[in-house]
């Protein structure tokens, strides 16, 4: 466990890091000094706020419904930090058994200019059945990265691939790595 925290204390550092460029460019500013948005007094600005997630459907000899919505704040024109949750439906018809699986998650995304990759880490919590009358918490670390296609404002569609940092016996039967996830953000 000590690892794990160290390992995302570092990447948290390094993220960090990004934003104490001398020349950093901030969102929203036109590089006058001079902001074009309406809240030019250093506080929270609605133009950076991103909402989205996922939505999932599977039918067939199994069912499975998930969604997972996100909230994300632009730090800078590169540096995207949100929080989400999800919660799924499972249900197996050949063995007449049904579960739900639901968490939180925090996350950091850097989008690189000018090419359509983004660099993902994230810390999930996850409430799963383990057995009929016991259910599990799980702490997920993931860190990978991705494609995105900007379509404006802020706003992007994406797909990510994954590697859970913590891969034990309970999260490599609930998600193996990698983990592919894709979805949607826009920007308010």
């Amino acid at each position: 466990m000590l690892k794990q925290c160290l390992l995302i204390s570092i990447l948290f550092i390094s993220v960090l890091g990004f934003s104490q460029e001398e020349d950093s460019y901030v969102f929203g500013d036109s590089g006058t000094g001079n902001s074009t948005k309406s809240n030019n007094g250093g506080g929270f600005d609605w133009d950076r706020v991103t909402v989205g997630g996922g939505f999932g459907l599977t039918f067939g000899s199994y069912t499975v419904i998930e969604i997972s919505p996100t909230f994300g704040y632009y730090l800078t024109d590169n540096i995207l930090a949100g929080v989400g949750g999800f919660y799924t439906y499972y249900k197996d018809n050949d063995f007449n058994y049904s579960t739900y699986i639901y968490g939180g998650r925090v996350f950091g995304e850097y989008l690189f200019n000018d090419v359509p990759f983004l660099a993902h880490a994230e810390l999930e919590v996850v409430d799963i059945q383990w057995t009929l009358d016991e259910r599990k918490t799980l702490i997920n670390p993931y860190i990978g990265g991705g494609l995105k296609q900007i379509f404006g404002g802020g706003s992007y569609f994406y797909i990510l691939v994954l590697y859970n940092l913590n891969e034990t016996k309970e999260s490599y039967l609930f998600q193996p790595n990698p983990i592919i996830r894709g979805g949607i953000a826009i920007g308010l």
